[in-house]
């Protein structure tokens, strides 16, 4: 009888675990070997000499890489210069990726975001200086206080993502379909703050989340409508957001890789976090609207400005990360040129199963976007743009 009991309880407890800590199953069983694919064309053949040097390093990057696929695009003086993709948008199905195809690009979706609210800060919907208040009548009283200089630049104190009574165990890993961004917000309405407001800096994607509530309240439309209408049909970009309900075309599959084996990623729905987290994305798209913003052809040269200058803290100190609103902006030794410091404005994302990176050079007019169907560490991102950039610049 006892025996019994003790099965019955396991026979109960079972499924329970498996749901709560589903993630880390599905990350370790059923995985495959990952192909050898050797010898693989890229998808253009360019034909002067300096696309033809950027074919061959993509090549070699893929080899050194080792993800399904990459793809990139660099930008320069308003023009798409280059852009290649290599290897498999859907390894199962043998199906090779193309300058159509879409990926996560994870956090990167904050700069795009941050394009958007540019274009409502320039029309006065929206100020540095708007507190929630203003525009969320559903924000708690202390959410309420804050401004929207404070959101964008992760100093509001606003936490990142935790362990949850929910299923799975991890917000990272959620995987509901929130009807609203008001329904998204109640993630994190009635949390305490880490700190006060302005007074330090930690970076959490909730913070977007809670500002596409705020430019939601200032357009009267959603998030996705006003990002379409404003941003991506003017500009005729491949972007939007990822929704799980939607067959969405050219899109890829997203995969994790360890030890030369290989595994879809666990299926999430990126709903709660669209405007820090969840567009989907091509490389010609992102290197596109790179151009966009450093020719002063959609945002004036005084608002990009105001959007990439590194925000300080109540104490008079540029934040950790030199973070503005929706990029990172340093300079950087990268190009050596002279020992010459080149600025760089940026940002990467790691999204579940995929890695993006956009970077802009303003001194050479260049931007450069790379994207890859793996979860990995954007830093890696970072140095194949550098070795590709510098073909170019």
């Amino acid at each position: 009888m006892k025996k019994l009991c003790i099965l019955s309880i396991l026979l109960i407890l079972l499924p329970l675990l498996y749901y709560l800590l589903e993630p880390i199953f599905t990350y370790n069983i059923g995985r495959s070997t990952f192909p050898q694919i050797k010898n693989l064309q890229t998808v253009v053949t360019h034909q002067d000499s300096i696309s033809k040097k950027a074919d061959s390093l993509l090549t070699d990057i893929f080899a050194r890489a080792k993800t399904p696929a990459i793809s990139v695009a660099i930008g320069q003086n308003g023009k798409i210069v280059w852009a290649n993709a290599i290897g498999y948008e859907d390894l199962k199905k043998n199906k090779k990726v193309s300058l159509k195809t879409k990926f996560r690009i994870g956090s990167t979706s904050k700069a795009v975001t941050s394009v958007g609210l540019g274009l409502l800060l320039e029309n006065k919907k929206l100020r540095l200086d708007s507190k929630v208040k203003e525009f969320v009548p559903y924000a708690n009283a202390t959410l309420s206080e804050i401004t929207l200089k404070q959101l964008a630049s992760h100093t509001s104190g606003i936490r990142n993502y935790r362990v949850c009574f929910c299923f799975p165990i991890w917000e990272y890993y959620n995987n509901d379909e929130y009807a609203s961004i008001k329904e998204s917000v109640e993630i994190f309405n009635n949390d305490e703050l880490l700190f006060s407001p302005g007074t330090d800096f930690s970076y959490s994607s909730y913070n977007y989340t809670m500002l596409s509530a705020m430019i939601e309240g200032a357009t009267q439309m959603s998030y996705n409508e006003f990002m379409k209408t404003a941003l991506f049909k003017p500009l005729s970009i491949d972007i939007a957001i990822e929704k799980q309900a939607e067959n969405i075309k050219h899109l890829s599959k997203f995969y994790e890789i360890e030890d030369n084996t290989y595994k879809e990623v666990y299926k999430v729905d990126n709903s709660y976090k669209w405007a820090g987290g969840g567009l989907i994305a091509t490389p010609t798209a992102l290197a596109t609207l790179g151009n966009t913003f450093l020719n002063h052809t959609l945002l004036n040269k005084e608002t990009m400005q105001s959007l990439t200058q590194p925000v300080t803290l109540q104490n008079g100190e540029i934040n950790e990360q030199y973070y503005a609103i929706g990029w990172r902006n340093h300079v950087s030794e990268v190009f050596e040129k002279n020992r010459a410091k080149v600025q760089i404005i940026h940002h990467g994302g790691t999204a579940n199963g995929s890695t993006s990176v956009l970077i802009l050079f303003p001194e050479y007019n260049t931007s450069i976007s790379l994207l890859v169907n793996k979860s990995a560490s954007s830093s890696d991102l970072f140095e194949y743009s550098y070795e590709l950039s510098k073909l170019f610049i």
